[in-house]
């Protein structure tokens, strides 16, 4: 295996920080409902791992989308190409949509099956995301 150039490092190191964070919070949440005694506290714990989960979603998407293409460039990065963008719309999309939509509704109301289910697809989409541009930039990299 060749190692990574250096233009590819960044990426690489961005998308394996958010597919991490995206890991850790689908397992947060059931280790959280589990261990603390009280929804009150659940509740608070859960609001700020979606906060922390979202931002640093937001800012790594927003990062790869500004390296992705260099100043005064035509076309996007070699790496860049094909469907990475589109995940990380994805990931921006479903981190917004969690945190500010569905998530607060679902603390609210935390016995509803839909909010629950609204919850859990939007946290495997997220996710999926997150992976799918780990991978993405695995393969390009592996390609070189």
């Amino acid at each position: 295996m060749s190692p990574a150039p250096a233009s590819v490092k960044l990426p690489r190191a961005l998308s394996g920080l958010w597919l991490l964070t995206a890991s850790l919070s689908v397992l947060a949440v059931p280790v959280l409902m589990v261990t603390v005694p009280y929804w009150h506290d659940v509740r608070h714990y859960l609001q700020q791992l979606g906060l922390w989960q979202t931002w640093i979603s937001i800012a790594v998407c927003v990062g790869l989308l500004v390296i992705s293409r260099r100043k005064h460039a035509e076309t996007e990065e070699a790496w860049a190409q094909g469907a990475l963008l589109i995940f990380l719309m994805g990931g921006m999309l479903t981190g917004i949509l969690l945190n500010y939509g569905v998530l607060p509704q679902w603390l609210v109301q935390p016995a509803s099956l839909i909010k629950t289910a609204q919850v859990l697809v939007l946290m495997v989409l997220h996710w999926g995301c997150a992976l799918q541009t780990w991978r993405c930039l695995r393969r390009f990299v592996q390609q070189i």
